[in-house]
């Protein structure tokens, strides 16, 4: 008997330790890049996520905005801006097509709702109880490179964002960004709605 459970025992410890080597190995991706100045006429409320979707990612942030002038205010986020979590189990998001804000007149409070993809698999998606601020443009070279593929691209079908989600995770949560990615995301159809 004790021959045989010996094995047992040493394969167990063996796959645990994988398991915790596996788990060490893992990346938690962290926004870097340039600050992004945001038009300082416009006055952000709150950050969080929403339950609707957008056609311009595989989730949605809710931006509660308002104008600090009388006037209406317009700001671009451009493609590769990336929005950090207030909670640790949540994913920070990211833009990856250009989209602009605009504010009402005076200070009456408006909500865009934007369209963004998430940076890390392994943690939860954003919901409504789930805030977040406006991080840094990213310095990430294949993050920029999705973004700049897809500038001109419609992705607002179903399969062809969650492809785009799989290649931004393939670059923060895995190995990198491999070629037949690109290739896939520069073979999509052209963008034909003006958003961009």
């Amino acid at each position: 008997m004790k021959p045989r459970l010996a094995p047992r025992l040493s394969l167990a410890f063996v796959l645990l330790a994988l398991v915790a080597c596996d788990q060490l190995l893992q990346k938690d991706f962290e926004p870097s890049g340039s600050d992004y100045q945001l038009n300082s006429n416009i006055r952000v409320i709150a950050i969080a996520g929403d339950p609707q979707t957008v056609g311009t990612g595989t989730f949605t942030l809710r931006m509660t905005i308002a104008s600090k002038t009388s006037n209406v205010e317009t700001a671009t986020l451009p493609g590769g801006l990336t929005f950090r979590r207030r909670k640790n189990t949540t994913q920070h998001l990211l833009v990856l097509k250009p989209q602009t804000i605009t504010t009402g007149t005076g200070s009456n409070s408006v909500l865009v709702r934007l369209g963004v993809f998430c940076l890390n698999k392994r943690r939860e998606p954003p919901t409504v109880e789930d805030t977040f601020d406006i991080g840094p443009v990213t310095d990430n070279e294949d993050l920029r490179l999705i973004a700049d593929s897809v500038l001109h691209k419609d992705i607002s079908d179903g399969n062809d964002m969650w492809m785009v989600q799989h290649a931004v995770y393939m670059v923060t949560d895995s190995s990198g960004l491999p070629q037949v990615y690109v290739d896939s995301i520069r073979a999509l159809p052209p963008d034909s709605s003006g958003l961009h």
